[in-house]
C-alpha cells in the first residue's frame, strides 16, 4: 500500500508540472479518463485563440529519472505494445513526456518522429523497450521546437496515408482540389526530394555512374523546379570531383569542373530565386579564385624542382615573374570573395549561403598552405585568420537555420589551411564540434576531425586517394607551365610516365652493395622534360656492376635491371644485399658519389656515359 501511495503521488505531481509548464503558455491540458495510452490532449493557443494544433500526451512520472553519463538523454521504458501503437498506429501525433518530479522538469519527444525506434520494434522480440528523451527538450524553454516537431509529425502522418492509399482512391480525392495545377506542381517538387535524396545515398555508396544519371536526368527534366535542379548540380560537381581525384587524373581537372558547375548554377537562377543567385556568384567567383591558386602550386612545384636541380636558371626566373603576376591576382580575387562573404552575413535569405561560403576557403586553402610552405608566415596567418572567419560565419548561417551538416561542412573547412593540431581552426572546429546538439552530427564532426590530424602525422586514412601521388605532382607542374597532358599516348606524357617510374633506382640498389645507376642517352623529349621540369629520369638508365664492369642500358630501369639481373646477378657469387632498412637517401647518394665518381668518370663519352642522341 506504501508503494501504491507513493507512485499516487509521484504520478499527480507529474501532472501538476506538465500543467504548470504548458498553461503557462497559454496552452489548454485536457485529461483523458478513459483511452489506450493515453493520459491528455493539449490544444495550442496564441494569444488567447486557438491555433488549431493539438496533440495527445502520455506522461510518465518519476522521482529518479535515469540520466545518461553525460546527461544529454533520459532513458524511458515503454512497452512493447504502447511503443508500437505510439509509433506507428496512431493517426494523430502524440507526445511521450517525462515529468522529473525531484528536479521539477518536463522533457518530451514524439515516438513518431523516432527513427531508431522505428528500426527497432522491426527486429526485438522483448515486452519492453527503452527510449532517448533528448535533456535539451524542456518545457516550457523548448515551446518552439516542440511546434516544429509537431509540424514535421503532422507530415509524416500524412506521408503514411499518402502512400498506404491506393492509386483509385488517390485519383478520387483529387476532385476535392480546385487548382490541379497547383497540386501537381507541390507533388512534383515533392518528387524530386524524393529522387535527390535517391542520389545523395547513391553518391554515398559510391554508385557513381548510378547517381550521375539520375543527377543529369533531373537537371534535364522541364516539370523539376529550379531548387531540385540546382541542388541535383550541385551533386553533380560532387561527383565529378571523387571522379577525378581517385581516378588519378590532372588535378587541373578539378577547378575546370568546380567553374564549368558554377556557371551551370548560374544559368539555372539566371531568372531566381535570389538566394540561389547569390550562392552561384559565390561558387563562380570562389572556383575562378581555385584556378589562380592552383596555377599558382604548380608553378611553384616547378620552381622549386629547377632550383634543386639547377638545371635551367632562366626557367626558374620566369616562373618567378609569373608567381608574382599571380601573386597579385589572387589577393584581388580573395578580397571579391571576402566581400561577398560580408554582404552574405547581412543578407535576408542567407540561410542557403553557408555551404558556398566554406567554398571560398576550400578555394584558398592550397595558397595558403604554399604560403607557409616558402616561408612566408605573415600572409599565411592573415589568410588562415580571415579564412577561419569565413567558416564561423558559414557555422552561424547554418546553425540559425538549424543546418548540423552545413556546420559540419564549415567544421571541415576550417580544417584544411593548415596541417597544425594546435592551430585556431582546429581549436575552434573542435570547439565547435563538440557543442553540436545531436549527437550523430557531433559524432561525424569529431570522426572528420580525428581524420585530418591523422593525416597530418602522416597516416594512412581509409577512404582517401592513395594512388600515385607522384605522378600528380608530376601532372601538376606540366599543366602549371602550360604543357598538355590530355592524351597518354603522346611522347611527352610517355616519357613523364618512365621518368616518374625511375624517380627512385632503390628498388634495383638494394639488391646489391655492387650496383649502380646512371643516367645514359638523353633524347629529344628527355632533354625537353629535362629543361622545362627540371625532371632528369627521363632519358635512358644504365645498370652497372661496380665489381665486375657489367653494364646494360634501357630507356626503363626496371626492363634493364631484369636484363642485367638474368645476365649478370643471379649466378653470381659476390651477391651483397644491402642491410634491412636501408634507403637510398640523400646520405646515401652523398657517399655513393664519393665512392664511384672515378668509376663514373670512365663512362664520359662512352657507350655508356651520359650523351644527347637526335631519338628518343
Amino acid at each position: 500500500m506504501i508503494s501504491k501511495s507513493e507512485e499516487h503521488e509521484t504520478n499527480r505531481a507529474g501532472r501538476r508540472l506538465l500543467r504548470s509548464a504548458l498553461e503557462g503558455l497559454g496552452w489548454v491540458v485536457n485529461d483523458v479518463q478513459e483511452d489506450y495510452g493515453i493520459d491528455s490532449y493539449v490544444q495550442v493557443f496564441d494569444s488567447g485563440s486557438p491555433t488549431g494544433a493539438w496533440f495527445h500526451v502520455q506522461l510518465k512520472s518519476s522521482r529518479n529519472t535515469a540520466y545518461s553519463a553525460d546527461e544529454s538523454f533520459l532513458s524511458q521504458e515503454l512497452s512493447i505494445d504502447h511503443a508500437r501503437h505510439y509509433a506507428g498506429e496512431m493517426r494523430q501525433p502524440v507526445a511521450v513526456v517525462h515529468a522529473d518530479v525531484a528536479a521539477q522538469k518536463v522533457y518530451w519527444c514524439f515516438p513518431q518522429l523516432d527513427t531508431a525506434l522505428t528500426s527497432a520494434l522491426g527486429t526485438t522480440t522483448a515486452k519492453s523497450i527503452t527510449i532517448r528523451i533528448p535533456a535539451a527538450h524542456v518545457l516550457p524553454d523548448t515551446a518552439p521546437d516542440l511546434l516544429t516537431a509537431l509540424e514535421r509529425v503532422h507530415l509524416t502522418l500524412a506521408n503514411r496515408e499518402l502512400t498506404s492509399a491506393s492509386t483509385r482512391d488517390f485519383a478520387e480525392s483529387l476532385v476535392h482540389f480546385a487548382d490541379h495545377t497547383a497540386l501537381a506542381r507541390a507533388f512534383q517538387d515533392k518528387h524530386d526530394v524524393l529522387k535527390l535524396g535517391r542520389i545523395v545515398d547513391l553518391y554515398k555508396e559510391r554508385k557513381l555512374p548510378e547517381a550521375r544519371s539520375r543527377a543529369e536526368v533531373l537537371v534535364a527534366d522541364p516539370d523539376s523546379g529550379v531548387e531540385a535542379k540546382f541542388w541535383a548540380e550541385i551533386q553533380l560537381q560532387s561527383i565529378d570531383y571523387h571522379e577525378i581525384l581517385h581516378g588519378g587524373r590532372p588535378q587541373s581537372e578539378l577547378p575546370r569542373s568546380w567553374l564549368k558547375h558554377a556557371k551551370s548554377l548560374q544559368v539555372l537562377t539566371r531568372s531566381g530565386p535570389n538566394h540561389l543567385k547569390f550562392y552561384a556568384l559565390i561558387a563562380h567567383h570562389s572556383a575562378e579564385l581555385n584556378i589562380l591558386v592552383h596555377e599558382n602550386a604548380s608553378l611553384f612545384m616547378a620552381f622549386t624542382q629547377h632550383l634543386h636541380t639547377g638545371e635551367n636558371p632562366m626557367m626558374a626566373l620566369g616562373l618567378y615573374a609569373r608567381r608574382s603576376v599571380l601573386a597579385q591576382r589572387i589577393g584581388a580575387k580573395y578580397n571579391q570573395c571576402v566581400r561577398l562573404a560580408r554582404y552574405a552575413a547581412n543578407y535576408r535569405n542567407r540561410w542557403a549561403l553557408g555551404r558556398a561560403l566554406v567554398g571560398i576557403v576550400h578555394a584558398v586553402a592550397q595558397y595558403i598552405a604554399t604560403l607557409g610552405r616558402e616561408g612566408l608566415l605573415d600572409s599565411q596567418q592573415a589568410f588562415s585568420g580571415s579564412a577561419l572567419q569565413i567558416c564561423k560565419l558559414a557555422a552561424w548561417i547554418s546553425a540559425e537555420t538549424q543546418d548540423p551538416e552545413g556546420i559540419i561542412i564549415a567544421i571541415t573547412g576550417a580544417l584544411l589551411p593548415g596541417a597544425n593540431e594546435d592551430s585556431d581552426g582546429v581549436r575552434w572546429a573542435r570547439q565547435t564540434a563538440e557543442g553540436l546538439a545531436d549527437p550523430q552530427a557531433r559524432d561525424e564532426a569529431l570522426r572528420l576531425i580525428d581524420r585530418a590530424v591523422r593525416r597530418w602525422r602522416g597516416e594512412r586514412v581509409e577512404g582517401d586517394y592513395h594512388g600515385d601521388v607522384l605522378w600528380q605532382a608530376v601532372q601538376n607542374i606540366a599543366t602549371g607551365i602550360g604543357l598538355d597532358m590530355s592524351d597518354e599516348n603522346s611522347p611527352l606524357v610517355r616519357e613523364l610516365r618512365i621518368a616518374v617510374a625511375d624517380d627512385s633506382p632503390e628498388r634495383v640498389l638494394v639488391d646489391c652493395e655492387n650496383l649502380l645507376v646512371t643516367r645514359g642517352a638523353i633524347g629529344p623529349t628527355a632533354r625537353f622534360v629535362n629543361n622545362a621540369l627540371g625532371i632528369q629520369t627521363a632519358g635512358s638508365k644504365v645498370v652497372h656492376c661496380t665489381l665486375h664492369d657489367c653494364h646494360v642500358e634501357d630507356r626503363v630501369l626496371d626492363r634493364a635491371y631484369a636484363e642485367f639481373r638474368k645476365a649478370h646477378c643471379d649466378a653470381c657469387p659476390d651477391k651483397a644485399p644491402r642491410s634491412s632498412g636501408w634507403h637510398y637517401d640523400g646520405e646515401a647518394r652523398r657517399i655513393e658519389a664519393e665512392k664511384y665518381s672515378g668509376f663514373v668518370r670512365r663512362f664520359v663519352g662512352g657507350p655508356f656515359g651520359l650523351r644527347y642522341t637526335d631519338e628518343d
